[in-house]
C-alpha cells in the first residue's frame, strides 16, 4: 500500500507519519503542495509530481493537507479526476465529494451547526466598515474578533478580544485596506478550549488548551498549556464532535470545543480538517499517527 502526504513533506508529522506506517509495512511519500505540475493542450491534460518517481495515480490514498493553501483548488482537481478515474481514496472526503457542498467559509459549518442543533457561540459575519453600523446594535461585548485576511486564521493570528464598539471600529479601520471578512463571535467565560481528535468520524482523544495568564488564546504556539481532557464524563462532547466531524465529511478532524465557565455547557468553537497532533501525543496517551495510518489501511483494504 503506498499512501501520498500532500503538505507533510516535513516536520513533526511527517515524521510521525513515517514512524508509524513502517512497523505495518505501508509506504509512505511526503511532499510539498508545490510540487504538483499541471499540463494543458488541446487534446490531453496532464499532472505530474516535480521530484517524484511515482505517478499520482500509482498511489492508492492521497491524504490532503491543502484546506487554507493557495494550491488547494488545482489539488482538488487532480484528486477528484484521480478519485473517479483510478479510484485513488482521498482524506479528507468533504474535498471531493460531489454529494457534499464545499464552502472553504466557517460560515457553511456555522450553517450546518444550526440545522443539526449544536450549540455554537452566537456568530455575524461582515466584509467591510460598512456594515458596521447595521450590526452595532444587535453585538453584545465582550466579543471575539476574527480578521479574514492573508496570513491570518493560524496559531491565533487575526484574532481579538474586543471590549466596545469603539474598539472594534478602530480594528476594522485599522485593517480594512487587507481584510476580506470579519467574524465576530459571543464571548463564551471559559478557562481555554479542548482540541478533540477524531480519526473517522470517532473520537479519539482529547487535550486541554489553557491560556497564559493575562490571555485569552488557547493556542499552544501562543504560549498555552496542554493537558489531557479526560471524556470519560462527557459523552456530550463526544458526540458533538463526532456529530461534527460527521457532517462535515472531515475524516481526520480537530474539533475546538470550549465551556462555559459558568454552566459547563459546551459550545463548537470550529472544525480543523488538517489538525496538528504533536501536541495530542505529548500530552496524552493517544498514538495519533497510528490510529490514522491505521485508518487509511481500512479505507484502501
Amino acid at each position: 500500500m503506498r499512501i501520498l502526504l500532500v503538505g507533510y513533506k516535513n516536520g513533526h508529522q511527517a515524521t510521525r507519519f513515517t514512524e508509524e506506517s513502517k512497523k505495518i509495512g505501508v509506504e509512505i511519500v511526503g511532499i510539498n503542495t508545490t510540487q504538483l505540475i499541471l499540463e494543458f493542450t488541446d487534446n490531453s491534460f496532464k499532472y505530474s509530481l516535480r521530484g517524484c518517481d511515482y505517478r499520482l495515480e500509482d498511489f492508492d490514498l492521497i491524504y490532503l493537507g491543502v484546506s487554507g493553501d493557495k494550491r488547494r483548488w488545482e489539488w482538488l482537481l487532480v484528486c477528484d479526476y484521480l478519485s473517479s478515474k483510478y479510484g485513488v481514496k482521498v482524506v479528507n472526503k468533504k474535498f471531493i465529494d460531489t454529494n457534499y457542498n464545499v464552502y472553504f467559509t466557517p460560515a457553511s459549518e456555522y450553517q450546518k451547526q444550526v440545522e443539526n442543533n449544536i450549540s455554537f457561540p452566537n456568530s455575524t459575519v461582515i466584509f467591510n466598515k460598512n456594515s458596521l453600523k447595521f450590526v452595532k446594535d444587535k453585538l453584545e461585548y465582550p466579543l471575539i474578533v476574527k480578521v479574514g485576511a492573508p496570513g491570518y486564521g493560524r496559531k491565533g493570528k487575526g484574532v481579538f478580544k474586543i471590549e466596545d464598539y469603539g474598539e472594534l471600529k478602530k480594528l476594522v479601520d485599522d485593517t480594512k485596506e487587507f481584510a476580506h471578512k470579519y467574524i465576530l463571535r459571543q464571548f463564551i467565560p471559559n478557562d481555554g478550549d479542548i482540541r478533540v481528535f477524531t480519526v473517522g468520524y470517532k473520537v479519539i482523544g482529547a487535550m486541554k488548551r489553557t491560556p497564559k495568564k493575562g490571555d485569552f488564546k488557547s493556542n499552544i504556539s501562543q504560549g498555552a498549556k496542554g493537558s489531557e481532557f479526560d471524556l470519560t464524563y462527557r459523552k456530550d462532547i463526544i458526540q458533538m464532535a463526532e456529530t461534527m466531524s460527521k457532517i462535515t465529511k472531515t475524516e481526520i478532524a480537530g474539533v475546538d470545543v470550549i465551556l462555559d465557565k459558568n454552566t459547563k455547557k459546551p459550545y463548537v468553537l470550529e472544525v480543523n480538517s488538517n489538525p496538528q497532533f504533536k501536541g495530542l501525543e505529548q500530552y496524552t496517551k493517544v498514538n495519533a499517527a497510528k490510529k490514522i495510518i491505521e485508518y487509511f489501511v481500512s479505507l484502501v483494504d
